[in-house]
């Protein structure tokens, strides 16, 4: 029968919770600040709107498909297949995984999957408990992790599971959806009332006047603007739960194994070995669609953290690159494993 998570007599169990805690209230917080744009897209619109029902039904259905086929999905594309028991590297995760899975509280045992990919990462995924998957790629073996190390991953890995996190970033996802639908449908609808979109929106059943080629011209660049913008909002909203939920996930599995030095220096070496080999040209571009499922940002991060911005200018664009990043930067889940921790962590040497 699986054990509990470590329990109040733990001298760091506090700060867990506390750093657990935070990560939930800035879950909730990303929720209110898109629930507050989907209000105010009503409001503002004066809850007036139209759209093409099939259409709007299948950008609802993208998200909850994802979601309910996220398992089979992530295990396609990464190529992973279930470990073989007598192959001693997929043998020495299985016994890792099973180690975990009795401290994790879990009621299902998650199938253990590997993927042949260089690229060191580790992800669990799947709709609700009982159809979550866990998997590695070869990769991580060659990062000379210890098992406690491994264990910490996975530890992380199977909070996401705990915490329902695919359910809760892809309900966010249709939420966004329906922001973005009613900010289309309400713009198309102020702009039929100008006297020069009217024929173009198809609104009017007479009189029908062909459209002009600047007016046509002028609609693209309005609807591209609205979609550029809406879709950069609902984006930068969506980055930050994900980045919440990476935290809820460390602070998580931290609470499985009593130990958040052993994710650091797992991280830390995760992020030198990816350094080393940071994927480039096409292949990078495969990692940018992947980003989310990975343990560590293969594309942006970086070991340690870059020189602090000094104009203005530099500022801005730090800040911005900031909110678009799926996972805070190993530097900041180093530092708040850290402070769980209650002291530095050291990196074990070679």
């Amino acid at each position: 029968m699986p054990h509990k998570i470590i329990g109040p007599e733990d001298p760091n169990f506090s700060k867990m919770r506390r750093r657990l805690l935070i990560t939930w209230l800035k879950t909730l917080l990303g929720y209110a600040a898109m629930g507050g744009l989907v209000f105010a897209a009503f409001a503002g619109f004066g809850y007036s709107y139209r759209f093409q029902l099939g259409f709007g039904l299948l950008w609802f259905l993208v998200p909850v498909l994802s979601w309910w086929f996220s398992a089979k999905i992530a295990l396609a594309v990464t190529k992973s297949t279930p470990a073989d028991p007598s192959n001693p590297q997929h043998q020495r995760l299985l016994t890792i995984v099973d180690r975990v899975y009795a401290k994790s509280g879990l009621k299902f045992k998650p199938p253990v999957y590997i993927s042949d990919n260089p690229l060191p990462n580790a992800f669990a995924t799947g709709p609700i408990h009982r159809k979550a998957v866990v998997a590695a790629t070869k990769g991580l073996f060659d990062t000379g992790m210890t098992d406690k190390e491994i264990e910490a991953v996975f530890a992380h890995e199977l909070g996401h599971v705990k915490n329902y996190d695919v359910g809760i970033n892809s309900m966010l996802s249709i939420i966004s959806m329906i922001f973005f639908m009613i900010s289309d449908a309400g713009v198309r609808i102020l702009l039929s009332g100008i006297r020069i979109f009217k024929p173009s929106f198809g609104l009017q059943t007479k009189n029908r006047k062909p459209q002009g080629f600047f007016t046509g011209i002028l609609e693209y660049v309005i609807m591209f603007l609205i979609f550029q913008v809406t879709g950069k909002i609902t984006k930068i909203v969506q980055m930050f739960v994900m980045r919440s939920r990476e935290s809820a996930a460390d602070a998580t599995g931290s609470l499985m194994t009593g130990q958040p030095c052993d994710l650091a220096t797992a991280l830390l070496k995760l992020v030198a070995y990816v350094e080393k080999n940071r994927p480039q040209g096409r292949e990078a571009e495969l990692y940018r669609a992947l980003r989310p499922i990975m343990t560590i940002d293969p594309i942006f991060d970086a070991r340690y953290a870059p020189p602090p911005p000094v104009t203005f200018w530099q500022k801005v664009k730090a800040f911005w690159r900031s909110l678009q990043l799926t996972h805070p930067p190993v530097s900041e889940r180093v530092r708040e494993l850290e402070k769980m921790n209650g002291g530095a962590c050291v990196l074990p040497k070679a």
